[in-house]
């Protein structure tokens, strides 16, 4: 029951937000009493936390999977840039996460320390088989791929000008690697 009380509440998170749905609303759909979902999860935060654990240890598990499939450097970041565990749930909703939920904020950290670390590694890789300029410090190249690719796009943007976070991110992925000038 636990399990699909978690699957129940991430599909009203993908639809609702996690500030959008109730407890009343899990136990609706599943036809059951709030004291039987109390058993397993003392409040409406527990179990968002619970849902965001998961995701994050999803998370890694996805991303080490995709690096094991890829035998180049420039495969593994493409992998570490576009593996989602939940492609479903929509940046509006981390969003909301971290802005309302600071309690998860660490949980939401330590997926993003754990993509950094990975991608660091990738770029010396690349760096030590001379396809990365060596002139560029990696910690720069890195906190250019974190604060456009990794972070959290608005919905209103990609809405706005009718693209999904896949056009977006292969877009970001162009300028990085290219630059806008033509050659």
């Amino acid at each position: 029951m636990r399990e699909r009380i978690i699957e129940v509440a991430t599909e009203f998170i993908k639809q609702y937000g996690l500030r959008g749905f109730t407890l009343d609303d899990i136990t609706g759909e599943l036809s059951m009493s709030k004291k039987t979902l109390y058993k397993y999860f003392a409040s409406k935060n527990e179990l968002i936390s619970e849902i965001v654990q998961r995701a994050a240890e999803i998370e890694k598990q996805r991303v080490l999977q995709e690096i094991d499939r890829c035998s180049t450097w420039f495969e593994k970041l493409n992998a570490i840039l576009y593996v989602y565990s939940f492609p479903g749930i929509p940046f509006r909703v981390v969003n909301e996460l971290q802005r309302f939920f600071p309690s998860e904020q660490e949980t939401i950290a330590e997926i993003r320390r754990f993509r950094e670390q990975i991608a660091m590694t990738v770029l010396e890789e690349g760096i030590a088989r001379g396809d990365i300029r060596d002139d560029l410090d990696p910690a720069i190249m890195l906190l250019t791929f974190t604060k456009t690719v990794l972070s959290p796009s608005e919905d209103q943007f990609l809405n706005a000008n009718d693209i999904t976070i896949n056009q977006l991110l292969e877009q970001m992925k162009k300028l990085l690697f290219y630059g806008i000038l033509k050659r």
